[in-house]
């Protein structure tokens, strides 16, 4: 049985454009962590692999995070750190945690506390600044 070929180039076209939907609907998110505590372990893997990039994925939407992300290479990077607690907390609001990191790492101790944001069912590390609303003033100290 012979089928002519514009059904199987079809057929083909069709298949392909389907995949390639079905990929883009299951991908998962390049910034970010689905929860805190794989927020705090792709920090910490990012730190040992000195890798800026992977940070920046993890800084909150529009922050400047370059700097920090720099100091902290700088500080941390590269250490082989190991964590033997992450102890993290949300305790006031339900988007924001704080984790408390402890372990070991190639210079001896480490030690750090982090501040973690959720943002649209994203967890991020807050690295840098968020940038300023023009609109709005810092307040004033000065009396008139």
């Amino acid at each position: 049985m012979r089928f002519p070929l514009h059904r199987g180039r079809r057929g083909l076209f069709i298949t392909l454009a389907g995949l390639g939907l079905l990929a883009a609907c299951s991908t998962t998110p390049d910034t970010g962590a689905d929860a805190p505590r794989a927020a705090v372990d792709a920090y910490i893997q990012a730190l040992n692999a000195r890798d800026s990039q992977a940070l920046s994925r993890l800084a909150p939407p529009g922050n400047d995070a370059t700097d920090d992300i720099s100091r902290r290479i700088e500080a941390n990077g590269g250490k082989d750190i190991r964590l033997t607690n992450a102890d993290i907390s949300s305790e006031f609001v339900p988007d924001v945690a704080a984790a408390r990191l402890t372990g070991t790492s190639s210079t001896g101790d480490y030690s750090e506390r982090l501040t973690l944001t959720r943002t649209d069912d994203r967890w991020y590390v807050v690295l840098g600044e968020a940038p300023q609303n023009p609109s709005k003033q810092p307040a004033s100290t000065s009396r008139p």
